[in-house]
């Protein structure tokens, strides 16, 4: 299950290659795609409820209301400089597809994880 936060993070750090790199190292470890596109959820949604977040929280409360540890706020912080609303938008809808897709949309679960990771990275802005 860490490998698919590893993967995750990765990518919408804008990092495709180490994403893609820790996309089949987790895939040959056998992790379970469902793992990966929830951890590609988790960091989406953790995005999305901190670039929504009310300005000037103290970290313990922003942390609350994104939902996430303290701990993780430096690391979402930093993705969430490369990112837009819209580009957030756009990564939800991409996650949701990925997870129809390895759920049996479509045929090839790693070819739809390995889209994902490039979706993902592509819709960053730098």
């Amino acid at each position: 299950e860490a490998k698919s936060f590893a993967v995750a993070d990765a990518a919408f750090a804008g990092r495709g290659q180490v994403a893609l790199e820790e996309l089949r190292w987790a895939l040959d470890a056998g992790t379970a795609s469902v793992l990966i596109t929830s951890a590609f959820a988790g960091s989406a949604r953790g995005l999305a409820r901190l670039v929504s977040a009310p300005r000037g929280m103290r970290d313990a409360d922003l942390a609350r209301e994104v939902g996430v540890p303290p701990w993780k706020l430096r690391s979402l912080r930093e993705q969430a400089r490369g990112w837009s609303e819209a580009g957030l938008a756009r990564a939800v809808r991409a996650v949701a597809q990925a997870d129809a897709d390895i759920k049996g949309a479509a045929s090839d679960a790693s070819y739809a994880l390995e889209r994902l990771v490039l979706t993902i990275t592509a819709l960053r802005t730098r």
